[in-house]
């Protein structure tokens, strides 16, 4: 009786010994491909413009919470990657939700929800961005308030496939830099968590070219397509949305110096109507790093920031051939935190006068 006890015991510190090591190779594994991280935006904007067709002065004095992210990423093996991100400010919705297969340098496979491949500044997060705001370039013609009038809120995203890879190599300190690195994809064409309303599918495109001086980036992007609303009661929109955009960027780790020009032709219609919007915008943004050492924090991180940024339209009732100019600061206290400020000066060719704009966001990391 006690020789069963007694190998009935062993057994269960045998069986209990093999359940935790699973249990602890299982948290390793997870922990080796999973990463669960996320950022908040907290903005604060005065604005101040005075309208020419009736001298109203409107003005805007308010806080909110700009972005609110929980971000998801997985390289479940090396050939696998997964990105899950959800922005909880206002009503919840899904941000980035794809998959990527690498399969070789030249050639990969991306799916789901995510930036299509237009413009340098639009792939670009927040976080990165020299100002709080993106162009109006890119807001007019890359989703994010489009000029066609898609009511949508997209980010600069959508649901599709793409394909990407980068060709021809050269070496360069003990790296390997991609001369070409192309992006090529079909969309759905109506924003994010959105199923295509038409039979057609929108192309996005895009190739940068490394010409061999170091930091600097030459691209061209092309996107094609088309959207379509009709609630069934009184809503019906289409508009065919043909883009093309010609840049560079140069970077050196202290400074940053990016240009796009994005033409645009957009079709218009209503049921009853039908028009057609050509528009096109220039943006010229630049930044230079400062490092302040801090015995407290360690090193902070500042840097100036100005951008020069024109839009235009050939119709007149379009908040558009507008210029602004931007000036700010941007500071890195910590690792995990920092402070944008923001201040805008808005020459409306519409409103006759100059519009004024603050802006200070506050972005914590974890």
């Amino acid at each position: 009786m006690r020789r069963k006890s007694l190998l009935l015991i062993v057994m269960m510190i045998i069986f209990g010994s093999l359940s935790t090591n699973a249990q602890e190779k299982k948290k390793s594994l997870i922990g080796d491909y999973l990463s669960v991280g996320g950022w908040m935006n907290i903005q604060y904007d005065y604005e101040r413009q005075l309208q020419n067709d009736n001298l109203t002065l409107e003005e805007i004095n308010t806080f909110n919470v700009r972005r609110a992210r929980l971000d998801i990423k997985g390289n479940i093996n090396p050939y696998l990657e997964f990105r899950l991100q959800g922005d909880f400010a206002g009503s919840p919705k899904l941000v980035d939700g794809f998959v990527k297969v690498k399969l070789a340098k030249y050639f990969n496979i991306q799916a789901g929800q995510f930036k299509i491949p237009f413009t340098f500044e639009n792939p670009q997060s927040p976080l990165t961005l020299e100002g709080i705001e993106y162009a109006q370039v890119i807001s007019k013609l890359s989703g994010y308030s489009d000029i066609s009038g898609v009511s949508t809120y997209s980010g600069g995203r959508d649901v599709g496939l793409m394909i990407y890879g980068n060709l021809f190599h050269f070496e360069r300190e003990g790296k390997e830099i991609p001369i070409l690195t192309y992006k090529l994809g079909v969309f759905n064409g109506n924003g994010i968590n959105k199923k295509d309303a038409n039979l057609g599918k929108d192309i996005a495109g895009s190739i940068e070219v490394c010409p061999g001086v170091k930091g600097l980036m030459l691209a061209a992007s092309y996107y094609d397509g088309n959207y379509y609303l009709n609630d069934g009661i009184v809503n019906e929109k289409d508009a065919m949305r043909n883009r093309l955009t010609f840049g560079g960027k140069y970077e050196n780790g202290k400074l940053t110096v990016r240009s796009e020009y994005v033409s645009g032709k957009t079709e218009m219609s209503n049921g009853l109507n039908a028009y057609t919007l050509n528009s096109d915008g220039l943006y010229v943004a630049a930044g230079y790093w400062f490092n302040i050492k801090c015995e407290k924090t360690g090193t902070q991180k500042i840097r100036p920031v100005a951008r020069y940024d024109f839009f235009r339209s050939d119709v007149e009732d379009v908040n558009t051939n507008s210029t602004y100019y931007m000036v700010g600061i941007d500071w890195w206290p910590m690792q995990n935190l920092r402070l944008l400020l923001n201040y805008t000066l808005k020459d409306k060719v519409k409103n006759d006068n100059f519009g004024h704009l603050f802006q200070a966001q506050l972005s914590v990391k974890f």
